[in-house]
């Protein structure tokens, strides 16, 4: 056994030697993508996509090589269906219920990690994810577990019991954890250790209650929750009181389709994802409509089935599922 891991570390080595992959060049076009269409004033602006490291000119860790190497399990480091993102600072965490894992990458460190399980457990549906102060969170629907694990990805500990947890959103300064559990139509509230604090909703279609709740956002001591079979988007103060929504059922712009990803920019203009009009949708904070951009497609600004976003200092990551990539855009004002 240790001839084996001497040999493979040795190739990992020689490996890590070598000229690295060239970054990965948007081939998307001379001219800016921006929405809405010049000549109005420009408010949204496509930056990148990346969908493995290198497009970020990071590369997997020689440990988390070798333990790939060792398992072999999960050396492509790329994509399969990423479904949600989560951002703070220079860390990014997408979660990839295709492949089963959830990717990191740190650009601080130039640094990337998979992590496929916890201790002895393997992840089976990884679908939400949050990060704290210290932690980083993932929500497994099919386990009904949520797996804590530190920064560098090591696993720490669990909160188990629930039915289908979803969308997970961290407050930082009330060290508080809420999370959709989908098939009991309830947010659930965690202190920062992943005790049970207290619990708010029920299936119901009536202002504060729910009809399989996902994807949530916080934005200035506001919590926004995508209740999904509802068709529309609840806010809520911290304490789970209800404050108001909006959204209705329908195919035409205001309205929602298939409601995903949602966030929040530092104006408080609310984005959400609609899966099936294969684009994001812009509403003020008492839900009037504003503007939408993206399409069906596979070239840059455009999406397959979003899931997916999360908006940090004013960039908006979305979850290009289909398209195996996460998109990168930034809200330029106005």
């Amino acid at each position: 056994m240790k001839q084996l891991i001497l040999i493979g570390l040795t190739l990992l080595l020689l490996s890590s030697c070598s000229t690295p992959p060239a970054h990965k060049t948007d081939q998307a076009q001379a001219t800016e993508i921006t929405w809405p269409a010049p000549p109005l004033k420009t408010r949204i602006k496509y930056l990148y996509q990346f969908s493995d490291p290198t497009d970020l000119e990071i590369h997997q860790s020689l440990l988390s090589r070798f333990w790939g190497w060792l398992s072999g399990r999960n050396l492509n480091s790329g994509m399969v269906r990423p479904y949600t993102i989560a951002v703070k600072d220079q860390l990014m965490v997408v979660t990839d219920p295709g492949k089963k894992v959830v990717h990191l990458f740190n650009t601080a460190s130039s640094d990337y990690l998979q992590i496929e399980r916890a201790k002895d457990t393997y992840l089976a549906s990884p679908v939400g994810a949050a990060i704290g102060n210290d932690s980083i969170y993932i929500s497994d629907s099919i386990l009904g577990t949520i797996f804590i694990f530190t920064k560098e990805g090591q696993f720490s500990h669990s909160i188990e019991g629930l039915n289908r947890p979803t969308g997970l959103f961290f407050d930082n300064k009330n060290k508080k954890l809420y999370v959709s559990d989908t098939l009991n139509h309830t947010i659930i509230v965690y202190n920062h250790k992943g005790e049970k604090e207290f619990s708010f909703g029920q299936r119901q279609k009536k202002g504060g209650d729910f009809n399989f709740p996902s994807h949530l956002a916080l934005n200035n001591d506001r919590l926004f929750v995508n209740d999904t079979m509802n068709f529309r988007i609840q806010s809520f103060d911290l304490a789970g009181k209800f404050i108001n929504s909006f959204g209705k059922h329908g195919d035409s712009s205001g309205y929602f389709s298939q409601p995903k990803g949602i966030g929040v920019d530092s104006k408080g203009h609310i984005y959400v994802v609609d899966a099936i009009f294969h684009r994001v949708q812009i509403f003020d904070q008492t839900g009037k409509y504003l503007m939408a951009f993206g399409s069906q497609g596979r070239k840059a600004g455009e999406f397959w089935l979003p899931s997916g976003l999360f908006i940090h200092q004013d960039k908006i990551y979305v979850a290009d599922s289909y398209n195996r990539r996460v998109q990168v855009f930034q809200y330029v004002g106005g």
